[in-house]
């Protein structure tokens, strides 16, 4: 996840200084950065409705594997420490 984060904040540092760097008129320049903030937003937007469609996917599944830690867990606690002996160490 931190990977992610700090690519997506150098493509808008990098975005930023290129436009700001371009040898060209500051109302062309405004206007880009405009287009640019528009285009961040929406990304940022379908993000969020991502994130909550997927969110109860992956709360689900966390659950699920929790169970199964918990489950596991106890069966090895309560299984004998060598199959086929019981628990005084007799056959």
């Amino acid at each position: 996840m931190g990977y992610i984060r700090g690519f997506v904040h150098g493509a808008v540092a990098g975005a930023v200084i290129g436009i700001c760097l371009a040898p060209q008129p500051g109302e062309r320049t405004r206007a880009q950065l405009v287009v640019f903030g528009r285009a961040v937003r929406e990304g940022v937007d379908a993000a969020q409705r991502t994130a909550k469609h997927v969110a109860p996917v992956f709360a689900g599944a966390a659950s699920l594997a929790r169970e199964q830690v918990v489950r596991r867990r106890h069966h090895e606690e309560t299984a004998p420490a060598f199959p086929g002996t019981t628990d005084n160490g007799h056959q």
